[in-house]
């Protein structure tokens, strides 16, 4: 079995030592890029959103690298990615891919672990997955915190790209960790390094919470270097979702907060939001919310073209910015956004959070 998988931001590394320390094989796609977008957007269905496209050419790329097994998680409820892996895997096998099909759902999820285990080698097997599990949590930690330090840094550097040059070389080692000896190690390093990063402390960044479709705010590559750009212009973002919670979601045992961060934001969404549509929906309005709470300087909404339950909260976002007095500024993205339009909408976004902000000093100061 050589599987592969398709990228959201930087979920590959702890997934791929997730199934490497189990004993299995992997085939990692290169990182999005216009070449796969554009394959993607040539077999998808024509009005399918930009994720759809994007992880369709992941596929592709994996497939063309020597892949035999395609591993894909099963949305629920009515957003469309609840049909991602049958579609795109029927579209692949219409181009003459052969290939065995993995998608993990909330009703087998038994049967596809025992599809992983019968892929085991059998000696120490159970020492293998236990090894898994912990290698899967301790890079999954790592990546979000290294995020996290990133965002932090990015608009109080004295050298603009400082922060991400240091933890690029940091990321690229810890795809190739063997061992959770070689993670903590990792951090180590990445820590003695980030301190000594130039930092301007005189400056006060603005905070603006990043929200919307879970794989738009993660995924680096499709969202124009959004955090990037962000923090460039001196915001620090606060994503609402990240890669730590996305993926451990469907194992809430390791994380128990996951569990009740998922029942507060459903509660404190109601009022908007009764039902469940199958994406992020109760996060975009209950993590408006919070960043108002909490005096955020403003939000940036962010979501493909078409996709059905973010295109309902950006009808009522308006109500929930207007109510709880914070800025809003809405991103959609297909494969022919361009980066400069992208560009100046957040710059006149960042003048019009720091007009805002001299106006009312108390602003932003939460």
């Amino acid at each position: 079995m050589k599987i592969t998988f398709p990228h959201m931001g930087r979920a590959y590394i702890p997934i791929q030592g997730l199934l490497e320390k189990a004993g299995l094989e992997t085939v990692v796609p290169a990182r999005p890029h216009r070449r796969g977008v554009e394959l993607g957007a040539r077999y998808a269905p024509e009005f399918v959103c930009l994720p759809f496209k994007s992880t369709l050419g992941d596929f592709i790329d994996g497939l063309e690298k020597g892949a035999d097994t395609l591993a894909m998680v099963c949305g629920m409820w009515a957003c469309r990615f609840g049909y991602y892996g049958r579609v795109q895997h029927q579209i692949l096998r219409d181009l003459g891919y052969e290939f065995d099909s993995i998608l993990i759902g909330k009703d087998d999820l038994m049967t596809v672990l025992r599809k992983f285990i019968s892929a085991m080698p059998k000696k120490k097997r159970l020492r293998r997955i236990v090894a898994a599990i912990v290698m899967f949590r301790a890079r999954a930690r790592l990546v979000d915190e290294w995020e996290w330090q990133a965002r932090r840094m990015r608009p109080v550097e004295r050298i603009s790209g400082s922060a991400d040059e240091v933890l690029s070389a940091f990321f690229t080692r810890l795809e190739t960790a063997p061992n959770l000896r070689s993670v903590r190690r990792l951090r180590r390093e990445a820590m003695k390094a980030l301190a000594k990063v130039p930092l301007r402390e005189d400056r006060r960044p603005l905070k603006v919470a990043l929200l919307g479709e879970v794989y738009m705010v993660l995924e680096p590559n499709l969202n124009l270097e959004l955090e990037r750009g962000m923090g460039e212009l001196g915001m620090e973002v606060h994503p609402v979702l990240t890669t730590y919670r996305w993926l451990l979601k469907p194992f809430r045992i390791l994380d128990p907060r996951i569990e009740l961060t998922e029942a507060w934001a459903r509660r404190v969404s109601r009022p908007y939001v009764r039902y469940v549509l199958g994406g992020e929906e109760h996060w975009t309005i209950a993590g408006t919310i919070q960043a108002a709470k909490r005096g955020y300087d403003g939000v940036v909404h962010v979501y493909p073209l078409t996709c059905m339950p973010e295109n309902i909260c950006r009808s009522i976002l308006p109500k929930v910015t207007e109510k709880y007095n914070i800025p809003l500024l809405d991103l959609c993205f297909d494969e022919h956004s361009s980066p400069v339009g992208i560009r100046t909408r957040l710059e006149a976004f960042g003048d019009l959070l720091e007009r805002r902000r001299s106006s009312t000093p108390a602003a932003g100061s939460g």
